[in-house]
């Protein structure tokens, strides 16, 4: 029953990935914490199988990559991600609330409360008009210092990443390919300090790992078949939409790592 849900989780949240950038990381963590009851294992399974999975979406997409854009955002995220990681070893997050609910209590974090509020934000300028914000080609260096900074420090790159990108009009193949770049640049930086820093045996677990990157293949070979079949407004709308969701579970608590 485990091994379906991991392989369920990887395939989908891989596909969903695959168009709104993020999702994969924070969907698996949970799945590899049941399997190994140990967050720094299952952190760092997730690290593995995101990277290698970014790295054959590179293969997929590298063709339509913006490398005017990819280069300063990713030169950027380098220190911005080094640092951020570099903090992590030594951070201790801090509960601000604790409520009940269905039952259940739920309890917030100080960094999730942060970065969902700064998501929702992101994702309500895009859905509403009025608000729409445009950003030039010369502050790209600010998306990427930002959301190199938080993926290294909480691992959440994808999502702000995306609520800068999106903001650039790019065509959709562009818009996912570039995305993947900065992606990669920014799992390199990290989990080099993550394996660096933290001792961490794997052992016997690496057939899990194998399992979930062998279904989260499938999800991003599937992605890009369906890619061909989504207007870029639909794209954006689906971007925009996961980014209030995601934004909302983090700030409420139902998203903890």
């Amino acid at each position: 029953m485990e091994i379906a849900i991991l392989i369920i989780i990887s395939l989908g949240a891989s596909w969903l990935t695959f168009f709104c950038g993020f999702g994969l990381g924070t969907m698996l963590t949970p799945v590899f914490y049941m399997l190994f009851k140990d967050l720094e294992i299952a952190i760092a399974a997730t690290t593995v199988v995101h990277f290698l999975n970014n790295v054959f979406k590179f293969i997929l997409m590298k063709k339509s990559v913006n490398w005017k854009v990819a280069i300063p955002f990713g030169l950027a995220a380098i220190p911005a991600a080094f640092i951020g990681a570099s903090l992590l070893i030594n951070y201790n997050d801090f509960s601000v609330l604790k409520y009940s609910i269905f039952g259940g209590t739920q309890e917030i974090f100080a960094l999730n409360l942060a970065f969902g509020l700064i998501l929702i934000g992101f994702a309500l300028i895009e859905l509403i008009a009025s608000w729409s914000l445009a950003f030039s080609k010369q502050k790209l260096w600010i998306g990427g210092a930002i959301s190199g900074f938080f993926g290294g420090l909480s691992g959440h790159q994808g999502a702000l990443r995306t609520a800068f990108l999106v903001k650039y009009q790019l065509k959709k193949e562009v818009f996912i390919a570039t995305g993947i770049v900065v992606a990669l640049t920014i799992d390199i930086v990290r989990s080099s300090v993550y394996f660096t820093n933290l001792d961490i045996e794997f052992s016997d677990k690496w057939i899990y790992i194998l399992i979930s990157l062998m279904a989260a293949l499938v999800g991003a070979i599937s992605g890009k078949y369906f890619l061909k079949k989504i207007k870029l407004n639909t794209l954006n709308n689906i971007v925009s939409i996961a980014m209030l969701l995601f934004g909302i579970t983090l700030a409420l608590g139902f998203i903890n790592k």
